[in-house]
């Protein structure tokens, strides 16, 4: 598995949105913030909310080492077995990788193949509920600002 570094490797996060009461598509980028700093509490603290606020989907965060790096990943269960008894694989999962020491972020280069727009959407959503990344505008409907 190969990690993209997420604003240096793999900058060009672009967010499709709407505008002017949604008549309009909207394009933004995710842009990191300067001086922003994350520790392991803010990290639990981001992953407590969604367990709350998503009590079905499982939500981890997970120490592993990576080529001598100790990492903390953000993600949701692989799979769960439903009532019946079968195996449910869980698509809509985007791991986003953080060295606390460097203040790097990572995402899984067959990720950003496969899904790029969903990838996009979660670095944006959970970096920037991290306080790490904003939104900056770009265009409306083709046109370049």
């Amino acid at each position: 598995m190969k990690l993209v570094k997420i604003f240096d490797e793999y900058n060009d996060i672009i967010i499709r949105g709407k505008s002017n009461f949604s008549k309009y598509d909207a394009y933004y980028k995710v842009e990191k913030k300067p001086g922003s700093k994350v520790e392991l509490k803010d990290l639990q603290e981001y992953v407590n909310n969604l367990r709350l606020k998503y009590p079905g989907k499982h939500f981890l965060l997970k120490k592993v080492k990576i080529n001598n790096k100790v990492l903390y990943v953000i993600t949701k269960k692989s799979y769960y077995k439903t009532r019946k008894g079968k195996i449910k694989i869980v698509k809509d999962r985007v791991p986003i990788y953080v060295d606390l020491d460097n203040q790097e972020f990572f995402v899984p280069e067959s990720y950003i193949k496969y899904n790029r727009k969903l990838t996009n959407y979660i670095i944006m959503r959970t970096l920037g509920s991290l306080g790490v990344s904003r939104v900056k505008y770009l265009s409306m409907a083709g046109r370049v600002v």
